[in-house]
Parts: C-alpha cells; structure tokens; sequence
C-alpha cells in the first residue's frame, strides 16, 4: 500500500503522544525540522515470534532500517505501543555520504503515522523499543562524508525500576544476528541485575531465555566518553557531522572541523 505523508511535527505526535506512558523515550531526531513527501510502499511484516499481546513484556526490535518500523507496525496490531529510539540524523545535503543510511527509515515513519493511529493503543500499552541495528556498524567513515552513526546508553531507556513499577517482569529482543549488540548489552544487563528475565527472538528463531553477560566497562565513568569519541556530534550535541579532512600539521595528526 503506498501511504500518505504528514508534516513533520504531527508525525512526532502521532509516535510520541502527550498522555502515553513510554513518549518521554521517543527521539525527535527524524522528525526534527523535515517533512517526507517521496513515495513509500508499505509492506507490512509478517511475524511468526510474537503472536499476542504480553502485558509484562516490552520487546526491543533491533532491525536494519525500515525493517524495524515494519515489524513494530506488526506488534502494534498487537497493541504493543511502538517508541522509537533513532538518533542518527537524516543529513539531507549529503544523502549520498551519509554512514548510516536512513532515507527508507525516516519515510516508513512518515508513511506510517496515519496508520499508527488508527490502531487506537492504550496510553499504558506496553512498548517495543526501536533500533536501528546498522546504527554503529558502518564502517564508512572517510573525509567530507556524513558520519550519522550513533548508539544508546542507558538514559536512553527506561530504568530497571521503572519498569518494574509499571509491570514489565521480561524484555524481549528481537535481533538480525544472534549477539546483542554492546551499546544494549549495557542496558540489558542493569534490568537482568534487577531481577528482569531477557529474552531473545534472532532471524527466524522462537523466543528464548538468555543470559546476557557483563559488558566491558559495565558502569564505567569513562564509558560514555570513549564511545562519544569515536563518534561524531554537531553543534546541538547530538549525532551527526562532517567528517573534516586531517591535519597532518598538527602533531598526531587530529581530525578538525564540524562534530
């Protein structure tokens, strides 16, 4: 089905809606200051790991691209109330340059608001997190093109106790490979510490308990430094920047310039 388009600030209240439990999650990056009018066609996914609602359970999708926000639709059938978790910027004047391409994800947001929608959810519906799983992956990283690569720690999701609070006992992943990327680890394994069961759907496997082991650097006060560094910001702090040419005049030979 092709889809019609909203403006960008109704798109973001479409996906982040004032009186829903989980909007305070939801990351405006996308959204921000654009509107999506190019075609989409909409395709939506069809699941086999998840077939009801479980209202102890919030789920993760970590998924390339649009394939996340397709399967989140899925869920949302369901009632599962998705919250997208996407910080990587959508770099228009160097769309061909960008590390992490997310033309086809910043449309399936647009295209799928309207439908979104229509589902109705619950404000206290239990979320699906989304990720992008090529978000750090990239290893296109040259001078002059668009490093947009970005990650999530964990302000970037809900605490252990909050969950706990609002009746979440178990967190199911649904991943394209079989290891949990580091960046989540770190936030699996503080709610595994706090009693919460973690699950893990990969490819086309059923749903099984997994125990995920203690990431390096696990609470680390440098932790967060090290990661930002290999990444690139912009002057709003977030992800997202040219990556500038070397200065070999400059002893160690730094990078220079926006980020």
């Amino acid at each position: 089905m092709d889809s019609n388009f909203s403006s960008d600030i109704e798109t973001y209240k479409i996906w982040a809606p004032d009186n829903a439990l989980w909007t305070e999650w939801v990351k405006p990056v996308l959204f921000a200051g654009k509107s999506c009018s190019e075609s989409y066609e909409l395709n939506m996914e069809n699941i086999d790991w998840m077939q009801f609602l479980k209202k102890d359970t919030a789920l993760i999708v970590d998924l390339p691209g649009d394939t996340g926000v397709k399967e989140s639709l899925t869920l949302a059938q369901l009632g599962y109330r998705p919250v997208p978790l996407y910080n990587g910027v959508h770099a228009n004047s160097y769309v061909n340059k960008m590390a992490v391409d997310v033309r086809e994800l910043t449309k399936a947001l647009f295209a799928t608001a309207n439908l979104l929608k229509s589902f109705n959810l619950k404000n206290d519906a239990p979320p699906v997190f989304m990720l992008d799983s090529m978000r750090f992956r990239s290893p296109f990283k040259t001078p002059t093109s668009y490093d947009n690569r970005w990650c999530i720690f964990p302000q970037d999701m809900p605490s252990a106790s909050f969950l706990i609070k609002h009746g979440i006992r178990k967190v199911t992943v649904r991943t394209d490979q079989k290891k949990i990327q580091d960046d989540l680890a770190h936030i699996l394994f503080r709610y595994q510490e706090a009693g919460i069961k973690i699950q893990q759907s990969w490819e086309n496997n059923d749903i099984k308990d997994i125990n995920v082991s203690k990431p390096p650097q696990f609470k680390n006060l440098f932790y967060r430094l090290k990661v930002i560094m290999g990444l690139t910001r912009n002057a709003a702090g977030g992800f997202g920047g040219i990556i500038p040419f070397e200065d070999h005049s400059s002893s160690g030979g730094r990078y220079f310039g926006i980020g």
